[in-house]
């Protein structure tokens, strides 16, 4: 440039507007990189320069008062972002509030779980704990589970532990081993199920899927060896269905915030896998809903279905009673699959026989009620064998259970009608029968309630969904304006960088090295907007179970986001000096 300009100034053919803006060339080189193309005598030269003729002076001051506009619109913006600054930083003590709600959401479900301590009295304990061991020794041991229970403790230990190579909860838990004595009568002898059986096993594993007590249906249980989801897989995959793009949006919020919160474990299971294959597991269940709705069809029809189109391919997993292999998911069987399961038919044809031996003598009771049999738990209660699933009911009955869920919470408005699980506490109590004010348990609730007042925000409900709610109007209009402040001041400073890069091409240099870090901050304004916000909704200080993450997000009245990709460039502001500019640099400046 500066062999340009020197040859340039010699020949001193240069145009009013080729000097004016070697001039603004200068300067703007001056402000970006602290060097100066042009020498003093350069500038001199340029700046001492007289218009010979009335046009060359209209030229000169043409491209004069041009850059004096641009200079004003730069002090409008740079009062624009100003005035926008101060407004996100007033906000920001709504933004602290917002990005510590999850912490102060978690420590007040553990507050309000204290404060459903039951408080009594001596005599309430006693009439309490009498209460529930009444109801356990009525209830007793369903005939069916007892024999479940006696079968496994009677075996040897090296039984024991294969069945619990094959299922770690098979101890208690007896469904596993039930499903597969269902699969056993379905085969009943062969080594394929007929189309009738086909028809009874899709049956039940549909039915597994949906859980009566939350009332939808979950892809996470099984049928025996066979996982639900991979059911919703292979629908999936041969419906070529993927994951949506949402999802993989969704993902890379998860990925955002456990980065942000250093959870390095979290963050390597992820990368684990493939992107495609965790959203699958984890979004399946919605893609799932959303297909049934759209196709008026439903989850249990979907998985029946698919599972019937497996069982034409062979059945999924081979069931114990017909599987001669060892090999298992946590490891290896002493014994094939179908001999450890005729030893367990085998023990659970002896238990049923050994508890009906003891109910013919009358050492053990039962009650019928239709096609269930429970024995009692008086005669368990009193048995004087040596039986370990009747010594732990025993242990059970004396032993007080928080989690029995027998007292009933008519005093408790909050659960009004309800079986509620309650722990008791022993302590002073007013008449109203909250812990008394000079109680410890009372004096350190009321202590720590104070710590948990928020001052702008609260929670509310209704049909079933929890809302974040503004503790008064005047904080919540506070917060919109302070909102719509961030929005206008984006849109007018899009606005005044559209000026300066329409102004960069009449001076031949980049204009907008002013306004574009005005522009980035406010954006970077509008994204802590939205984190803080979205992290308070979501609750990310508690993930939840398995990998969804998080627990059931929190909603507001109505849309407190920014969609910054929907804030358009003010046009009043375009348009207002686009005039301006066009009745000084004619048809250059175009708007």
């Amino acid at each position: 440039m500066r062999k340009n300009i020197s040859s340039l100034l010699q020949r001193g053919n240069l145009t009013p507007k080729e000097r004016y803006l070697l001039i603004i060339q200068n300067d703007v080189i001056r402000q970006t990189t602290g060097k100066e193309p042009l020498t003093e005598a350069d500038i001199k030269g340029l700046e001492s320069w007289q218009a010979q003729t009335n046009e060359e002076a209209r030229e000169w001051n043409k491209y004069n008062e041009g850059w004096k506009l641009s200079g004003r619109a730069g002090i409008e913006a740079e009062f624009i972002y100003a005035e926008t600054k101060a407004e996100h930083y007033r906000k920001n003590i709504l933004n602290i509030e917002l990005a510590t709600y999850p912490f102060y959401r978690e420590r007040l479900n553990a507050l309000k779980a204290l404060k459903k301590i039951k408080i009594v009295d001596i005599k309430e304990a006693i009439e309490i704990t009498n209460k529930q061991r009444e109801q356990k020794l009525k209830d007793g041991i369903d005939f069916d589970y007892a024999i479940y229970q006696l079968a496994f403790e009677s075996l040897s230990d090296k039984l024991r532990k294969d069945i619990l190579i094959l299922d770690e909860e098979a101890e208690y838990e007896p469904s596993y081993l039930n499903d597969e004595e269902t699969i056993a009568d379905l085969l009943n002898g062969k080594d394929e199920l007929t189309k009738e059986a086909k028809e009874k096993y899709a049956e039940l594993v549909a039915d597994r899927s949906y859980n009566k007590f939350a009332k939808e249906y979950q892809l996470w249980g099984s049928f025996a060896s066979l996982p639900i989801m991979d059911i919703a897989k292979k629908w999936a995959k041969d419906k070529g269905i993927k994951p949506r793009k949402k999802d993989y949006e969704w993902l890379e919020k998860i990925k955002g915030n456990i980065k942000r919160k250093g959870l390095k474990k979290l963050e390597k299971t992820i990368k684990q896998k493939k992107d495609e294959e965790w959203l699958l597991e984890e979004k399946i269940k919605e893609i799932l809903e959303d297909y049934a709705r759209d196709n008026k069809t439903t989850i249990k029809k979907i998985l029946k279905e698919t599972l019937l189109k497996w069982l034409e391919e062979g059945l999924p997993y081979p069931p114990l009673v017909i599987s001669e292999d060892k090999k298992t998911y946590s490891g290896d069987t002493k014994l094939p699959h179908n001999e450890l399961f005729k030893e367990w038919l085998k023990a659970k044809k002896k238990a049923k026989e050994t508890l009906q031996k003891l109910i013919d003598k009358g050492e053990l009771k039962v009650e019928e009620t239709g096609q269930d049999r429970t024995i009692t738990g008086k005669s368990l209660y009193s048995f004087k064998g040596d039986l370990k699933f009747i010594k732990e009911f025993k242990g059970r009955v004396d032993k007080y259970d928080a989690n029995a869920g027998f007292i009933y919470a008519d005093d408790d408005p909050d659960h009004k009608g309800e079986n509620i699980d309650r722990e008791l506490l022993i302590a002073e109590k007013e008449k109203d029968g909250k812990p008394s004010i000079v109680s410890m348990f009372g004096m350190s609730i009321r202590k720590i309630e104070r710590q948990f007042d928020r001052h702008f925000f609260t929670e509310t409900k209704k049909d079933g969904e929890t809302y974040l709610e503004f503790k008064s109007e005047g904080i919540k209009e506070a917060f919109k304006t302070a909102r719509q402040s961030l929005i206008d001041g984006y849109a007018k400073l899009l606005a005044f960088q559209e000026i300066q890069k329409k102004l960069s091409g009449i001076y031949k240099i980049d204009l907008t090295f002013l306004i574009t870090p005005k522009v980035e901050q406010v954006s970077e304004f509008i994204d802590q907007h939205n984190l803080y916000l979205e992290n308070a909704l979501e609750d990310t200080a508690g993930f939840g179970v398995g990998f969804g993450l998080y627990k059931k997000p929190l909603k507001t009245r109505e849309d407190l986001f920014i969609n910054k990709d929907k804030i358009a460039l003010n046009i009043n502001t375009t348009e207002e000096y686009g005039k301006k500019f066009n009745e000084i640099l004619g048809d250059e400046y175009k708007f």
